[in-house]
């Protein structure tokens, strides 16, 4: 990540097409079986809008699971990208606080975990449970 990036806190990560998921109550339905190609081991996507209050970071791990997190640092409010090759995940800032794959925050100036939520696979998709 480039500094300016940083100073701006843009992430590498993508939003998910909003034709791709949906909310109702609080389960988000994402819809892999539609999507154009499947997200790749290490790879995450963002959902925002379409009724969220927050946005959250959905991510295919290297072995092959799905996890979801709030997509907010809980130091300074950026937005969270997966780092590559390491089962971790790093906020978009300048203070670059980072998290294990539970949400833990393990260095930086965040001291607080961020939100990590229950995925389950259905008929194909996703259930994310908010």
């Amino acid at each position: 990540m480039s500094i300016f990036k940083a100073v701006l806190g843009i992430c590498e990560t993508k939003p998910l097409g909003s034709n791709l998921w949906s909310l109702e109550g609080s389960k988000v339905q994402v819809k892999l079986s539609q999507m154009p190609e499947p997200l790749p081991k290490g790879g995450a996507v963002y959902l925002r809008g379409g009724g969220l209050s927050k946005p959250v970071l959905l991510l295919r791990t290297e072995d092959d699971r799905y996890l979801a997190f709030e997509d907010r640092c809980t130091h300074f409010g950026r937005k969270i990208d997966p780092v590559p090759g390491e089962a971790k995940l790093r906020c978009c800032s300048l203070f670059h606080s980072t998290y294990d794959l539970e949400g833990k925050n393990i260095s930086g100036a965040a001291k607080m975990p961020i939100t990590r939520y229950a995925v389950e696979q259905s008929d194909g998709d996703l259930i994310i449970t908010l």
